[in-house]
């Protein structure tokens, strides 16, 4: 059921690569990544992990992906679509059971990215020369941890020719082998 979850194709988007993948630690765990359709045209991208693994964190990210996919629809910034998540999640989450979320909102024609981050590791955004041109840093505590907790919204990040956006969980900097 979690694969089922996880997106089949990504955006076709002219002009961009896009793709994603999973290799979960359990049968079940709390990782996710998904495409959002968000307002005003742009594209929404998400990568999330549940404190924990398997049944209990699946079936978290599971609501998780709900809220967030009909968050998207309805709000314009990624700091309210994420501040208002941890609103309505926070009444089935706890200090030991959190959801770490990187949200990002991409208006494909200007090349302009926006991102809110809630706890989770810094995505980065690499230039074509592979040297980092941005850090998509932590912005707040996961969600679940803090009841009123208020998400902002990034500056906009302008993306060039080449750029590679990178968005993972902690499993790809714990992981012990290769």
């Amino acid at each position: 059921i979690q694969q089922w979850m996880f997106p089949k194709v990504p955006p076709s988007i002219e002009g961009y690569d896009i793709a994603g993948v999973s290799y979960p630690a359990d049968a079940a765990g709390g990782d996710h990544y998904d495409y959002l359709v968000m307002r005003d045209g742009f594209q929404g991208f998400v990568v999330a992990d549940v404190a924990g693994h398997g049944m209990g964190p699946a079936m978290l990210m599971s609501e998780a992906r709900a809220y967030l996919r009909m968050l998207a629809r309805l709000l314009n910034q990624t700091g309210d679509i994420l501040t208002s998540a941890n609103e309505v999640l926070g009444e089935d989450l706890s200090f030991e059971r959190y959801i770490t979320v990187i949200l990002l909102s991409l208006e494909a024609e200007a090349r302009r990215l926006t991102f809110s981050n809630a706890g989770h590791p810094p995505g980065m955004i690499l230039d074509a020369s592979g040297a980092i041109k941005a850090l998509l840093k932590r912005q707040g505590v996961p969600l679940g941890i803090q009841p009123n907790c208020l998400y902002p919204s990034s500056e906009t990040v302008t993306l060039t020719q080449g750029d590679l956006v990178f968005l993972y969980t902690d499993g790809f900097d714990e992981a012990m082998s290769e």
